[in-house]
């Protein structure tokens, strides 16, 4: 028994006790902008990204009029243009102290402009997104519809017509999805438009006319440049029409360059559609390589209006999150599936376990009527598009939506994967499980907290095996869109009952620290570090945000915003060191009284002051984490049911203790 406790003492030592560098860091400024539009315009930040050198680049939506902190962005002399309350897509890059050194945007009168992605490498910056030019064609019309592509402004008919060989993107009515290279000097070096087709033919005998990509920035399209100049593209595809019929692409209007796809599956049933993610490879000169679903068939899945046990083209739910690149250009898609039949509405005639095949061997599983929810995918996938290995969140229970755990972002990251996502269980009592791999690798609580757990999981990237996760310390908390990985350090936004935190986990789940701040209504946060020590935050809000240091952005009350802040940390700079390197001097902690009814005192020595406190039960149960700031704390142990506690002690010189509590009444 002496022995079984010694070894259970080991582990909690080696998992508690890890040496962090004394918090040193700060935020150094904030940004934001802003554009009119109707009361919900969505003036966001799809990614940030930093150069070799440390300057920030920042893609998302912006509205009409334009503002940067308030000043205008008068990106065109025609006042038209400019003020027209549509949205915008807007690339701008800022140095390390915020200033903004140039910017570009993509604005049209016809419809609003969706960005969809931006990768950073190799000294260049690679963008897409959506355009449309609609009714230019038309010369009856009475609106004079015009493009403003970066620094180009394409104008209606009306107005005047551009020679041919100055109008980029192609002159004609429809909408694109370009895909854009610069330099980091602003100058644009390449682009191309894509268009497709729909396979429905409409009863005027017309095929629908898109971009590539979903119209939507919700809807994640994610692309990658390898090393050769290929272009891999992903994104979810709704369709409708025949299997006879071909799904058409289109690169820059080319008829050389005009491929058609067949997609599996029937439907023309009015407010019916069939979805999919889709997978595309274009050559360094945009010719297309290969197009293929990310979905190969399904088993177990019937729909309303095709009854089969199996079928290729079931009625479920496919959502792209993020995509990770390894040095190999090996490519993790990270996104969430779910049944669209929910109970009473037909989930009686799913076989489960329901499997989504990626190919004929790799798939996604739903065990049983409570897994419908949308639950986390992970897919690797070589340059030949061929899965290497796939994962995912499970779930078990015995009442429908009982447990459900969703991914948003993905980071490779020193040959493992951290994805960082959110769910819970929702009816303890009906015996739910989130669980990865299986069931001895459950999703860990904090405080029994049953719903909107915020965590990441990490995976080895060669073989897809889970190795460990970590859990935000917070009730019901929201998880943030991006996560990043930087010398051993795991950071991912969580948002505990409207209170913003980036938290901070070393690579093997161990929780570190937050870093606060406050946000009025914050959605689709993210965070990016480097190894230069800084770390950007960014959000979308509809009011002012507060920082530290009187860094604040003063955003309008009433309307959207997007907040861009940088903090800096020189200790992130340098790799997490664990506490079996340190071989300085160690503190002597005095815990008292012990056992307790009410408080506990911990107290250190005056050169080893106290930053945290945390609490876990015999079960590795997180309870409470105090943050301190002193070499003395007292802790409130009257809410916790009598019995023996953990206490792990953190000093800011980086160095832990474990003492045991036993509570009784």
């Amino acid at each position: 028994m002496k022995r079984q406790i010694f070894l259970f003492l080991t582990i909690l030592v080696t998992f508690f006790t890890l040496r962090t560098a004394s918090a040193q860091g700060e935020w150094k400024w904030a940004n934001y902008w802003s554009g009119g539009g109707s009361a919900n315009t969505n003036n966001l930040i799809i990614q940030t990204a930093f150069d070799d050198e440390g300057d920030i680049y920042v893609f998302g939506q912006i509205g009409g009029n334009s503002t940067l902190n308030g000043q205008l962005l008068q990106f065109t002399n025609d006042s038209y243009a400019f003020n027209i309350n549509k949205l915008s897509s807007l690339l701008a890059k800022f140095d390390t102290l915020g200033n903004m050194l140039w910017y570009k945007i993509v604005k049209s009168s016809g419809r609003s402009e969706s960005p969809h992605w931006m990768e950073v490498k190799d000294n260049k910056v690679f963008i897409s997104g959506e355009i449309s030019l609609d009714y230019v064609d038309n010369p009856a019309s009475v609106s004079s519809v015009w493009l403003y592509y970066f620094d180009t402004l394409i104008t209606g008919p009306q107005v005047h017509e551009i020679p041919v060989g100055q109008r980029r993107p192609p002159y004609k009515t429809g909408r694109y999805t370009y895909f854009a290279t610069f330099d980091l000097d602003v100058n644009l070096l390449d682009n191309h438009f894509v268009e497709t087709r729909t396979r429905k033919i409409y009863a005027n005998g017309v095929r629908g006319e898109y971009g590539l990509c979903a119209h939507n920035p919700y809807l994640r399209a994610p692309f990658h440049v390898d090393i050769e100049g290929n272009t891999y593209v992903f994104t979810r595809l709704e369709y409708e029409g025949f299997v006879n019929d071909p799904y058409t692409i289109i690169v820059d209007s080319d008829t050389s360059r005009t491929y058609d796809v067949y997609l599996p599956g029937d439907v023309d049933t009015y407010g019916q559609h069939l979805e999919n993610g889709m997978m595309y490879k274009f050559s360094p000169d945009w010719e297309l390589l290969y197009a293929r679903p990310m979905v190969d068939h399904t088993e177990g899945i019937a729909t309303s209006w095709e009854l089969l046990q199996d079928s290729i083209n079931p009625l479920y739910s496919f959502y792209i999150q993020c995509l990770s690149v390894d040095e190999n250009d090996n490519m993790y898609v990270s996104g969430k599936l779910s049944l669209a039949l929910s109970a009473g509405n037909g989930d009686d005639l799913h076989q489960y376990p329901v499997h989504i095949y990626w190919d004929s061997t790799h798939y996604f599983s739903m065990l049983d009527v409570t897994s419908i929810d949308r639950n986390g995918f992970i897919v690797k996938y070589d340059t030949g598009g061929t899965v290497q290995w796939c994962n995912q969140t499970f779930t078990r229970g015995n009442n429908q939506f009982s447990a459900y755990a969703g991914f948003t972002g993905v980071k490779v990251y020193d040959g493992s994967v951290y994805v960082n996502g959110q769910g819970g269980v929702i009816h303890e009592e009906q015996n739910g499980l989130v669980y990865f791999d299986d069931e001895s690798h459950p999703l860990q609580r904090y405080q029994q907290s049953r719903s909107n757990q915020t965590f990441f999981v990490r995976y080895d990237a060669q073989t897809g095996n889970y190795l460990n996760q970590g859990v935000a310390p917070c009730i019901d908390a929201m998880c943030g869109s991006f996560l990043t990985v930087i010398n051993n350090r795991v950071f991912a936004y969580a948002n505990p009952l409207y209170v913003q935190k980036i938290c901070q986990w070393t690579n093997n789940g161990e929780f570190i620290d937050t870093i606060d701040f406050n946000t009025y209504e914050d959605k689709y946060p993210s965070v990016l570090a480097n190894d230069q020590g800084r770390l950007i935050f960014h959000s979308k809000v509809t009011g002012p945000a507060a920082f530290s240091n009187s860094v604040s952005a003063n955003c309008p009350g009433g309307r959207s915003s997007a907040v861009f802040a940088l903090y800096y940390d020189p200790s992130f700079a340098e790799p997490y060191v664990g506490v079996a390197e340190y071989d300085g001097p160690k503190p002597e902690m005095r815990l008292w009284p012990n056992p307790a009814t009410e408080r506990i005192t911990i107290e250190s020595e005056e050169e080893f002051p106290i930053s945290s406190v945390s609490v876990v039960d015999m079960h590795s149960t997180l309870l409470t984490i105090l943050p301190v700031n002193d070499v003395c704390c007292t802790l409130n142990v009257s809410n916790l049911t009598p019995g023996t506690y953990i206490a792990h002690v953190q000093t800011k010189a980086g160095i832990s203790d474990v003492k045991f509590v036993v509570v009784r009444r």
